[in-house]
């Protein structure tokens, strides 16, 4: 979105950052309200469709997927580290 700002007779045009905040936002409240039940149901074995299916959520499903897929890759980083070697550079998960 850009704004037109007049200052003394000159028109100033002005990208705003409104949409990055929008989104920053959003991507807050959606991980707040449901981000911690998304990933100890993907904990659990629930693939994304089943979570979809059974409970619901007000969200996209591309949120969802976002969620599952961070919270996994999070997970394979963390068991690479967990013997104190850096295995997940051997198997190519960055």
């Amino acid at each position: 979105m850009k704004y037109k700002i007049v200052l003394r007779g000159m028109m100033i045009m002005e990208e705003a950052n409104h949409g990055y905040f929008e989104e920053a936002l959003s991507n807050f409240t959606k991980d707040f309200a449901y981000g911690g039940a998304i990933r100890h149901l993907a904990d659990h074995g629930y693939t994304v469709d089943r979570i979809i299916k059974e409970f619901h959520y007000p969200i996209s499903r591309e949120s969802i997927e976002k969620i599952v897929n961070q919270h996994l890759a999070e997970q394979k980083k963390m068991r690479g580290f967990s013997d104190g070697i850096d295995t997940a550079s051997k198997t190519g998960i960055e």
